[in-house]
C-alpha cells in the first residue's frame, strides 16, 4: 500500500517537473548579468499608458496569487513611452505611490487603466490625476502634501533607478516585462498560458 502511494504522489510530480524541465535559458528567459536579489521577488515593468500592460493586467493579478509566501511582487512604473513627456507619465507613478500609501493602490491603478484605455481619458494633466484619486477619497490638499513627502519622492526615484538600470543593460526596452529576483527576464513572447507563467515564475525563483 505504500509504495503504491509513493509512486501516485510521483506520477502527481511528473507534470510539474517535466515542464520545469522543459525551461530553457534563452528560450524562456534571458539570465541577466547581475546580482541575484537578496529577498525573492518579481517586479513587472509597466505603463499605465501602455494597452499591452492594461491587457496583461489580469494575468500579472493572477500571477502574483500564485506567489510563494514571503515572494514580493513589486509594480514599477515607467515614464519612457513616446508621445508623452516623462514628467507627465511620472505623476502616474506618483498617483499609485500615495495611493498604495492609502491602501487603495489595486482600485486607483484599476481605475488609471479604465480612464485611459476604456473611457479614453488621458490623464496628461494633473488636475485629472488628482480628480481621480479625490474620488477615491485622497484629497488635493493630501496628495499636494504626500507628493511633497520623502517617502513618496524616494519611492518615486526608487522605480525610475531601477528602471534606468535595467534599461541601460539591455534587458528593459519595452512593458510589461517581468524579471524574477533581479536576475531573470521572461521571454513574454514565449507564454502561451497562465499556468506556463506561474510555472515559470516559481522554477526561475527556486534558481
Amino acid at each position: 500500500m505504500l509504495k503504491k502511494l509513493k509512486l501516485s504522489l510521483l506520477i502527481l510530480c511528473l507534470p510539474f517537473a517535466a515542464m520545469a524541465a522543459d525551461f530553457k535559458a534563452g528560450d524562456d528567459y534571458t539570465v541577466l548579468d547581475i546580482e541575484k536579489s537578496k529577498t525573492p521577488q518579481v517586479t513587472e515593468f509597466f505603463s499605465f499608458y501602455c494597452p499591452h500592460c492594461f491587457k496583461f493586467e489580469p494575468v500579472a493579478k493572477a500571477m502574483e496569487k500564485s506567489l510563494p509566501a514571503g515572494t514580493e511582487f513589486v509594480k514599477n512604473h515607467v515614464n519612457f513611452l513616446g508621445g508623452l513627456a516623462p514628467e507627465v507619465q511620472s505623476n502616474l507613478s506618483y498617483a499609485y505611490i500615495i495611493a498604495k500609501q492609502h491602501n487603495k493602490g489595486e482600485q486607483v491603478a484599476e481605475q488609471i487603466f479604465q480612464s485611459i484605455h476604456v473611457q479614453r481619458a488621458p490623464l496628461d494633466n494633473i488636475k485629472d490625476v488628482k480628480a481621480l484619486l479625490d474620488v477615491n477619497g485622497i484629497d488635493s490638499d493630501t496628495f499636494d502634501k504626500d507628493i511633497a513627502s520623502m517617502p513618496v519622492i524616494s519611492a518615486e526615484k526608487a522605480m525610475q533607478d531601477k528602471q534606468n538600470k535595467f534599461s541601460q543593460m539591455g534587458a528593459l526596452t519595452g512593458v510589461p516585462t517581468f524579471i524574477v529576483n533581479d536576475k531573470y527576464k521572461i521571454n513574454i513572447n514565449t507564454i502561451k498560458s497562465q499556468q506556463q507563467l506561474d510555472e515559470l515564475v516559481a522554477f526561475l525563483l527556486k534558481q
